[in-house]
Formats: structure tokens, sequence, C-alpha cells
């Protein structure tokens, strides 16, 4: 009996090594395909952002085979999901339910657990994960306490400069996504910024030109005209004297500045700026007429008592100035005085001119202006 029983024994010892061998394999050939997977998967996301193709698709598979490859605590699948919830765009190409900003958060979101698991949450490593979270938030104040603790980060870096832009960056998210909520800290980061870039940078630095577009956009928003066109003709000023070309963000001060001009009653000085921007060379040789002031037409008293409602269909020329001419009415519902109104408000409008082959040219366009009562 004996025999037999240590032959028994050697018989299943050599069976469990025969299965332990093979199990180990198996694993190392899983480890080699996934290896094999993820080094090509990358490699067609850097050919697609080389081309910018298929830049999204190929970045997701690139995240998904890195993340099979390195795992769920590696930094280099964190900074994979980065690379993704940045390629992320239109939201027609993504299966899940999920809206892109709440994908792209997750992505954001699992990379910093990551980072801050690995490095520390003070960590410089952590800053994009951190900026990216802010920038797809729903919630004020999570995007609030994301950039407090990346203004954080910037200042343990001892580099005023870098503190100064991401007050900016801050700031500008607070302000044009939370600006009901947020208002007052947007405006606080703004000034500390502004303070930094007026203080220690050369006037045509792009800094300096973004914090004055933000500045005006402030000052606007308090009726503070004058404020607001100051900091815009400071813009102005440095295309015209820095550059042989004329910029999309020079078109834009300019625009901008017909607007309040006319605020302000100040006519002519917004028709001065409307004839800088026929001047400009611009940076398309090809571009449609695009509308720079509109003021809406007064609604006709007789029939706001009425409680009447009315559309006008009005043609009309844009010159090379970009001012209103021969503008004409094509239809109408509700009554003359609707036409009347319209054609008034009609006169006042600004327009950057269309411009063919780099020069500035008349054009026709059509525009509904809609008279609705509310009720």
């Amino acid at each position: 009996m004996k025999p037999q029983q240590l032959a028994l024994c050697v018989g299943l010892s050599l069976s469990a090594l025969s299965a332990t061998t093979l199990s180990s394999q198996v694993l190392a050939s899983q480890a080699n395909s996934d290896k094999t997977a993820f080094s090509d998967a990358y490699q067609s996301y850097l050919t697609a952002v080389k081309k910018d193709e298929n830049v999204e698709q190929s970045a997701k598979l690139a995240y998904t085979t890195g993340l099979a490859f390195y795992g769920d605590k590696s930094d280099n699948t964190a900074n994979l999901a980065i690379n993704y919830a940045k390629a992320i765009t239109a939201p027609s190409t993504i299966s899940s339910k999920k809206s892109t900003t709440e994908m792209r958060y997750d992505l954001y979101s699992q990379a910093y657990t990551i980072l801050a698991n690995n490095h520390g949450k003070n960590a410089v490593e952590t800053l994009d994960a951190l900026i990216g979270k802010a920038e797809n938030t729903n919630s004020a104040n999570q995007a609030d306490n994301d950039y407090d603790r990346v203004i954080d980060i910037a200042k343990a870096q001892n580099n005023p400069k870098f503190v100064a832009d991401m007050q900016f960056e801050a700031a500008s998210l607070l302000a044009n996504k939370f600006t009901h909520k947020k208002y007052h800290k947007a405006k606080a980061l703004l000034n500390q910024a502004d303070d930094y870039y007026r203080n220690n940078l050369d006037e045509n630095t792009v800094e300096r030109i973004k914090a004055d577009f933000l500045m005006a956009s402030f000052a606007q928003g308090r009726k503070k005209y004058k404020e607001a066109i100051e900091r815009l003709n400071h813009v102005v000023t440095v295309f015209d004297n820095n550059l042989s070309f004329d910029h999309s963000a020079e078109l834009t001060a300019h625009s901008k500045l017909v607007n309040l001009y006319e605020k302000i009653g100040q006519s002519e000085q917004a028709t001065k700026h409307c004839l800088a921007i026929a001047k400009m060379v611009p940076w398309k040789k090809s571009q449609e007429q695009t509308p720079i002031y509109r003021q809406n037409p007064e609604y006709p008293q007789n029939k706001a008592r009425q409680m009447r409602d009315g559309i006008v269909v009005v043609e009309f020329d844009v010159d090379t100035a970009g001012f209103v001419k021969n503008p004409e009415v094509v239809s109408s519902e509700g009554g003359k005085e609707f036409e009347r109104s319209a054609l008034t408000a009609l006169k006042k409008w600004r327009y950057a001119p269309k411009f063919e082959n780099g020069q500035p040219v008349i054009a026709s366009t059509q525009v509904q202006l809609d008279f609705k009562i509310a009720r």
C-alpha cells in the first residue's frame, strides 16, 4: 500500500508543477500581446496627431490598450487618459450617452487620482489633470477649488510668472463659465495677474493683450465703457506698432470699440474704427461680412399697446467700410410702423466688410427682424 500511495503523491505533485508552468506561459504571452497592442496603438496615435487625422479615435485606443498594459495605477495610464480627454471634441463621435464634458471630466479625474496617489496632492505632476477637471466640471465650487490648488502648486515653484498665468487662466474660466457665481473671485484673480503682467512684461506680449481683452470685458459688464475703451485701444495700438500684418484679435478689438463708442454716443469714433477695419489686410484672403454692432429697433408704441407682433425682412448692401447702404424691405407682416423702425435701426448697424482676394468689396445680404411681445 505504501509504494502505491507514494506514487500517487508524486503524480499529483508533477501535475501541479505542470499547471503552474502553463499558467506562467499564458501570462507572459498575454503580457507580450498587451505590449504589442499598446505599442501599435500609441504609434498610430502619434501619427494621427502629426497628420491631424482621427486623433480622437486613436487616442482612445492608445488609452484603452495602455490601461490593459500598464494597469490603473501607472503614471503612463494617467498621461494616456489626459491625452484622450484632450482629443475628445465632437459629441457625434462618442458612443457613450455621457456628454463630451462628462467624459473629459471622468478621464481627468482618473488621471488626477493616479498622479496624486503616486506623487502627492500638491505635486506639480497633477497640474494638467487638475486644470482639466476644472475646465470640464459643471460645479462652480469644484472649478474654484481645483484652480485654488493649481495656484498653490504654482506658488510653490517660486515662479511669479507661472503664478500669474494660472491666476489668469482661473479668472478666464470662472468669468466665462461661472460668472454669476464666481464673478468677484474671477475679478480678484484677474487683477492680480494683470498687475504682474503690466509691471513685468512688455506691452506687446500675448499675456498683456489677453489680459486687456478680459479686463475690457469686465469693465463693459460694469458699464465702465471708457475703461473698456482704454484697454481695447491699447490692443489696437500694440498691433499697429508691432506687426506688419493684421490679426484676428485686432479685428475683434476694433469691432468691440465700434460697439462701445456707439454706446456712449461717439459715432464719429465708431466710424473711425469701421474705416480701420476696412483698411485691414485680412488674415484670410476671402471672408464674408461680419456684423460688429447691431442696435435693436424700437417697438412701435401703438403696436405694443395692441399687443401686435411683426416681421420685417430687409435686403441691403454692406460697403467696403462696413456701413449699411440701400436698405429695402423685401417683405413684412404687421404694418408699416415695423418697417420704419427696422430701417431706422439698420442705418446704425456696422459690419466688418466682405473680403475677396484680400480686398474689401461691397456685399449684399438679408436679415429678418422679429418684433414680438412677451406674453
